[in-house]
């Protein structure tokens, strides 16, 4: 049981580990950068596994509540829960330990970052600027937008305000501003681009939050501002496929090794390189089929197939050009690994999986996971026109008639875009 705990902890820590920590650099003269934390590591935005004990306490009070209830013999969750212990517990820590992830990559828009947050809602609202739409998501208590620079509004409320050096980003400025919410602003220019962004990042404080209890400011200096990079590495080793309205991105030195209908009803194209295999399936939208996309669907999918409770898998909402898509990641440095991506259009399903062996093959988990983040459509801009609901069923409901959930979400949005 040691041995096995040992090697557990390993393979948590292989998510997150690095030699070097998070330096935002401030010219002379500038205010210090708000929230900004040395010993957090560089690549910590890579950890989709962001976990608070308040979390942890309430899976914890969840797996006994369910040990604890008669079992229903006509309730396939019931069955499933008692023919795998541990898996009540699993669910619910997978619920909490989402991540969210934003591509933008449209006209001269190349860019990725990620933040530690659920993503329970997105908009893509049309910007004033004329420079290309704003991209916003929304979680229980806080919100995140991203887009072209939109943050005159908060000139009004600022508290402080600063310039800061960041590897990879020039021109960088930050604005702060602090009441009954925390709101922070960060504008900047990638090295390799001449296209500005904006992005901001605002919320509360509650350490009784199970889904984050990080003031903005910690979060913005340490994750988001650190996961921003430009999707511009990813031509370097791997190649754009298209699939009818679909697009998406596999190794250059992938092999098409078949092309094939499985079921009646799946339509499958199979990849291979060296050390991995991925397959491209997509199916038809009919009926009032299950959205797959949300993420709560494809966590219990992945668990029900995999039972595999123990690897630090992990969770994320990926946004590409405003379009909603989960991912799984369950990485095993020396072993089999998987990722699954699903997103849809309007007529279809895809889900994307690799299966790779990262001993095996010449590409990083980080390469794989880049590469499999990225997908678009041809129709984005049509497909994105309404709100993308992350949750579905009574809880979707019962946030979308809320007084306070949409308004005050809104509200920040309509003021960014003054």
């Amino acid at each position: 049981m040691l041995r096995k705990s040992v090697i557990m902890m390993a393979l948590a820590a292989a998510f997150t580990m690095n030699v070097s920590a998070v330096q935002i650099e401030v010219p002379a003269g500038q205010p210090p950068m708000p929230g900004a934390d040395a010993s957090i590591p560089t690549n910590a935005y890579e950890n989709y596994r962001h976990i608070n004990e308040v979390a942890k306490q309430n899976a914890e009070d969840y797996s006994e509540f369910i040990k604890s209830q008669p079992m229903n013999p006509k309730s396939g969750m019931d069955k499933l829960y008692r023919e795998r212990p541990g898996l009540a517990k699993a669910l619910e820590l997978a619920n909490y330990s989402q991540s969210t992830v934003v591509l933008i990559h449209e006209g001269d828009k190349n860019i990725r970052l990620s933040v530690p947050n659920i993503s329970f809602r997105g908009d893509t609202v049309e910007s004033k600027s004329g420079n290309g739409p704003l991209y916003a998501v929304r979680s229980l208590s806080s919100f995140l937008v991203v887009g072209p620079p939109h943050g005159k509004a908060l000139n009004k409320y600022a508290e402080e305000e600063g310039k800061y050096n960041y590897p990879g980003l020039q021109n960088a400025s930050w604005k702060l501003m602090s009441n009954n919410a925390r709101v922070m602003y960060t504008e900047f220019t990638p090295n390799d681009s001449k296209t500005t962004y904006g992005i901001t990042y605002g919320g509360w404080v509650n350490t009784e939050d199970p889904y984050q209890d990080k003031s903005p400011e910690v979060v913005m200096s340490n994750y988001i501002i650190p996961s921003i990079e430009s999707l511009s590495g990813l031509d370097t080793y791997s190649r754009v496929e298209h699939w009818g309205n679909f697009s998406y991105r596999v190794p250059k030195t992938a092999k098409l090794v078949s092309e094939a209908v499985e079921n009646s009803q799946y339509d499958v194209r199979t990849y291979e390189d060296t050390g991995s295999k991925i397959r491209v399936v997509r199916t038809s939208i009919l009926g009032e089929k299950r959205d797959g996309t949300v993420i709560k669907s494809s966590i219990l999918s992945f668990l029900r197939k995999y039972n595999d409770l123990e690897t630090p898998t992990q969770y994320a909402v990926v946004w590409n050009n405003g379009i909603a898509g989960s991912l799984i990641d369950s990485y095993k440095p020396k072993g089999e690994s998987y990722l699954r991506h699903v997103v849809k259009d309007s007529v279809y399903f895809y889900s994307y999986r690799i299966n790779y062996d990262e001993s095996k093959t010449s590409y990083t988990h980080k390469q794989w996971r880049d590469m499999i983040e990225y997908v678009d459509f041809d129709d984005a801009v049509k497909l994105r026109k309404g709100p993308q609901w992350r949750e579905d069923g009574s809880y979707k409901e019962k946030l979308e008639s809320g007084p306070i959930f949409i308004p005050w979400y809104m509200e920040w949005v309509k003021l960014l875009n003054q």
